[in-house]
């Protein structure tokens, strides 16, 4: 697989944090986490989520705990990496994927990121056939909310997330994860992410991963 990706030439690495993380993370599914819950894995959009509050009422109601193994920056590769270690093995009931945004934001290929997703969904369904997988659209940005939200998006466009989303939705459809394109419920008039919704024009408040979680919840079993 690594020779897949070297014939990119676009293989990311982790810095210390962000391998410190990883590394937590696999301790915490190793000793503490338990087998059969529900598992959001995916990139600082991931990691800031408001879990616990956001899926109060769904964890005391189902019995589901709500495991968030969202790593800042990380890459569709990196994901594919630390899959297993950071949430496989603990054969989770739901794994919530979203991955991408910043692949888009390092101009990586687009098959370098349709591949490596059909790649977590097919190690997914291998190691954890009973896992109900829900695959998320990446979201939309929004470069007009001043200076600060035109560096944090920077070289991602919309019409771009929009075509791999359509890359996604067929991967999604072929290896039977749910597909959840939560662009609409995001968006502006304009088609980028609600000033509602963001505090940066990539990732999102409170009030937007409100919208997700009432959006996520129906798709979990």
């Amino acid at each position: 697989m690594d020779e897949e990706f070297e014939k990119y030439g676009k293989k990311t690495k982790y810095d210390l944090p962000k391998q410190t993380k990883k590394e937590n993370f696999l301790f915490l599914n190793e000793v503490y986490a338990q087998k059969g819950q529900t598992v959001l894995i995916g990139d600082s959009i991931t990691e800031l989520f408001n879990t616990y509050e956001l899926f109060f009422d769904y964890t005391q109601k189902s019995g589901q705990a709500v495991y968030n193994r969202g790593i800042s920056g990380d890459t569709s590769d990196r994901l594919l990496e630390r899959l297993s270690a950071n949430a496989l093995n603990i054969e989770p009931r739901n794994l919530v994927v979203l991955i991408g945004t910043n692949d888009l934001g390092l101009d990586f290929d687009r098959r370098f990121i349709t591949d490596n997703v059909r790649n977590i969904l097919l190690t997914t369904h291998e190691q954890c056939p009973d896992t109900n997988v829900v695959l998320e659209a990446v979201y939309p940005v929004n470069r007009h909310m001043g200076l600060a939200s035109r560096q944090m998006v920077g070289k991602r466009r919309n019409e771009d997330i929009l075509a791999l989303n359509e890359f996604l939705h067929t991967i999604a459809t072929d290896l039977g994860a749910y597909w959840l394109d939560l662009t609409d419920a995001l968006s502006d008039k304009k088609g980028r992410l609600s000033q509602e919704y963001s505090f940066d024009g990539l990732h999102l408040n409170a009030h937007g991963f409100k919208i997700v979680a009432e959006k996520l919840i129906p798709c979990l079993k």
